[in-house]
């Protein structure tokens, strides 16, 4: 991204979260700086704006730090990857005063909704000299956004305060709406944001297939908070619209495409190749992708702002040695990981034994065997690890199949991972373990996962089959009957499908699942009588508590804690 752009970018972002006077003989307009007073005045200052929200959003991948992912540690798909309490291993942790749970709310509240809602304030002035469709397409945006954050905030804290409006005033007296009046506030926002997104966008931006996308989710949500089963049916039409391209051209790829298409692999990898995650380079799947490449406006441009699939779920390569003791280095397929988000043997072996030959286990998309790659141990380089478990421990062997005295630090350094991570390293900086790769945030084969949850929750299993069958046969995995469509199926497939796009951890909350999945298969420690979430988690963790300093900053109101906290 050019210099002036990042410029612009960076004061937006700031005038985005200031307050105005409300007396009019003070309301200066200041010509020579950007305001909302003189931004805010034709399209262009409109679209700056909605790029903020964009930046924003993007944020949500790595706000909590770049070395723990909260959205997905701590679940049944992955532990924190050290041997110590951190990262939701010890779930007696998680308090109102970790930072985690104050990063999040801050971010919904100081940067996403305040962005949202100043654009919402004013883009319906009729003095404004702006196209009706440009009108429509930036409020479209702004709704988008405002929903996707009350839906978060809602799968995080359960119910939390409203915020319809900008806050010009300080105000100290909040108060909790519930859960049902936040999932049905950020319902609204999508079914207007419907009626105003557009069909086809540029790269990044939300079309509305995304919009009708998460409507989908939401109103599974609000069904079940509610126990309104019409919200069902109102589900599977939202779905429905994105499925039959009502609301755009998109659809599950069943057939290889783009550069990749003539390289190893299969139709699943191609979706996750770099180069290849936008609707332009032909990929109909994926109907949301976070831009991360620093050309691209409101991309990334620094490592600090990168995608860091790679640094959180890839294990610590370079810390692997040859029987010689020379490390790897960190190559350029690779990057270079430090192993935070350590799979837990569901996510790596438990979740394929239905069916091994699905795709989505294949060597294109989960990598399982490491080589050595440092060219100083000419003995060994280039050649795959070889291992074999001596005494309980899993150590290197020799060419001759003879054990070493290494230990592979499984946890940490040496296990399979998901190959969407793979991408090209931001700004050829190959160490920081951040990537320019676009990320895929919303895609048809969750879609259609979502519709066969509605069915389910309905009590129509045989339609629920036959949209989870539509993601498993692309993935040339067994196709299941309706007797065998169950909650945890639906959630076994979103793993299989989802993992490493999914914010796991919201998906859990959401269907009312985070305590006893995490039990269930994240319970066994990382070393003898150490930690584990599975051991930790207690039933009033279904939901992260409120920040403190909220609470206690509120003192024209009493903000409820969350049970338990």
């Amino acid at each position: 991204m050019k210099n002036s752009i990042n410029k612009i970018t960076i004061i937006v972002l700031c005038l985005l979260a200031t307050t105005s006077c409300q007396d009019d003989f003070l309301n200066e307009v200041p010509l020579d700086r950007f305001s909302p007073e003189n931004l805010l005045t034709n399209a262009a200052g409109f679209d700056a704006a909605v790029v903020a929200l964009y930046e924003g959003a993007r944020q949500e991948h790595i706000i909590a730090s770049t070395n723990f992912e909260y959205m997905t540690v701590g679940t049944d798909q992955t532990q924190w990857g050290r041997n110590d309490a951190r990262g939701n291993k010890d779930y007696s942790l998680l308090n109102s005063n970790l930072d985690a749970t104050i990063v999040y709310w801050d971010w919904a509240y100081k940067q996403m909704i305040v962005r949202a809602n100043l654009i919402l304030e004013n883009i319906d002035n009729p003095a404004l000299t702006i196209a009706d469709d440009a009108r429509k397409n930036i409020k479209g945006q702004a709704l988008f956004f405002r929903a996707y954050t009350y839906n978060f905030l809602a799968n995080i804290y359960g119910g939390v305060p409203i915020v319809k409006e900008r806050i010009v005033e300080p105000k100290f007296d909040f108060v909790r709406n519930s859960r049902a009046e936040v999932l049905s506030f950020s319902a609204k926002d999508l079914e207007e944001a419907t009626t105003l997104l557009p069909l086809d966008v540029k790269d990044g931006r939300i079309p509305r297939a995304a919009a009708f996308h998460l409507l989908s989710e939401v109103y599974i949500s609000l069904g079940m908070e509610t126990k309104d089963a019409s919200l069902y049916d109102k589900s599977i039409s939202a779905a429905s619209k994105v499925i039959n391209k009502e609301a755009g051209d998109y659809q599950i790829m069943t057939t290889r495409f783009g550069p990749a298409a003539s390289k190893p692999g299969d139709v699943f990898s191609d979706v996750f190749a770099d180069g290849q995650i936008n609707k332009s380079s032909g990929n109909k799947e994926v109907m949301w992708a976070w831009q991360f490449e620093s050309t691209t406006l409101g991309g990334g441009y620094s490592v600090a702002l990168a995608n860091n699939s790679i640094r959180y779920w890839a294990p610590e390569y370079d810390r692997l040695q040859t029987p010689n003791r020379i490390l790897n280095i960190s190559p350029d397929s690779l990057g270079r990981g430090i192993g935070v988000n350590s799979p837990t043997n569901y996510a790596k072996y438990d979740v394929w034994a239905l069916d091994p030959k699905d795709i989505r286990n294949s060597n294109f998309n989960i990598r399982r065997t490491f080589y050595y790659n440092n060219p100083a141990d000419k003995e060994y380089f280039g050649k795959p690890i070889l291992t074999r478990k001596v005494n309980g421990n899993l150590v290197v062997l020799k060419n001759d199949g003879t054990p070493t005295t290494i230990v592979l630090d499984t946890l940490r350094q040496y296990y399979p991972y998901f190959r969407k991570i793979e991408g090209a390293a931001i700004n050829g900086n190959i160490l920081s373990g951040n990537t320019a790769k676009d990320f895929s945030r919303m895609r048809v084969a969750e879609t259609y996962l979502l519709r066969a949850e509605a069915y389910f929750r309905k009590g129509d299993l045989a339609n629920a089959a036959k949209d989870i069958n539509v993601v498993r046969a692309r993935a040339k995995a067994s196709l299941i009957s309706s007797s065998e469509v169950t909650e945890d199926f639906i959630l076994d497939e979103r793993t299989r499908e989802l993992i490493v796009e999914e914010p796991r951890l919201r998906t859990l909350i959401r269907m009312g699942r985070l305590v006893d999945r995490v039990r269930k298969y994240n319970s066994a420690p990382s070393v003898p009588n150490g930690p584990s979430s599975g051991k930790t988690i207690q039933d009033f963790n279904r939901y992260w508590p409120i920040p403190q300093k909220v609470i206690d900053a509120n003192t024209g109101a009493k903000l409820e804690q969350n049970p338990g906290y």
